[in-house]
């Protein structure tokens, strides 16, 4: 099954703000799931002080990211057919994160929030654009290409460790697998019969948050107006 991973950054201190709370706070289509973000240590993790972090003065300049954002995703059909249950995302993330960690040398402050839509379940990783080296010295974090690719490998590993077993193809017949154990190394073949689909729902899902954000902005300026 593929692995998905979406970058991006935000400049702006309001709009990683508005991001976090968002991915936080945002209705759930699963009712089961709790609100909220998690950490590297913590399933409950402090949204406030992870925003107020973010005001810290190497922020300001408006070249300069505030946050960066990763976005990792399955489909639905590969999310059940492996028997992901909640909680798995925020084993995954943390091993990513963490690997991510050793091969760079940074130490990095995220946190995350898992959305278990029944279609693309995903997480939303919101990461801190600063970093600190191995002598404790803070740096400007910038993600790359090859970064990239390592997100969205590393998540495809991190999937064929964490999941109970290897789904059989689809349409394959399910009992020649059912007692059947194999191995098989982690591939990347694009799983095209929910790309289509997923890609909309990212798309509308990105389009409404930008959509609270202006409305959020509009809001403010009233009340500016009105003082």
């Amino acid at each position: 099954m593929r692995a998905y991973a979406s970058h991006r950054y935000i400049k702006a201190f309001n709009d990683a703000e508005a991001h976090i709370r968002y991915i936080g706070f945002r209705e759930r289509e699963d009712k089961s799931e709790s609100f909220g973000l998690f950490s590297e240590h913590s399933d409950s993790a402090d949204t406030n002080e992870f925003v107020e972090s973010l005001k810290a003065k190497r922020f300001s300049h408006s070249a300069v990211p505030t946050i960066h954002t990763v976005l990792f995703s399955m489909s639905g059909d590969e999310w059940n057919r492996s028997g992901f249950k909640p909680g798995d995302y925020q084993k995954m993330i943390r091993e990513v994160m963490k690997e991510w960690e050793i091969k760079t040398g940074y130490r990095l402050d995220w946190v995350s929030a898992e959305h278990r839509n029944p279609d693309h379940p995903h997480a939303h990783v919101a990461i801190r654009a600063a970093y600190k080296d191995r002598d404790g010295v803070e740096h400007t974090l910038k993600i790359s290409n090859e970064d990239r690719k390592f997100f969205r490998e590393q998540f495809q590993k991190t999937k064929e460790r964490v999941r109970p077993f290897d789904p059989p193809p689809r349409g394959f017949d399910h009992d020649f697998y059912r007692d059947r154990e194999f191995e098989r190394e982690p591939t990347f073949s694009i799983d095209t019969s929910f790309l289509d689909n997923f890609f909309y729902q990212v798309k509308r899902e990105l389009e409404h948050e930008e959509w609270e954000r202006e409305m959020a902005k509009k809001k403010d300026i009233n009340k500016q107006r009105e003082r």
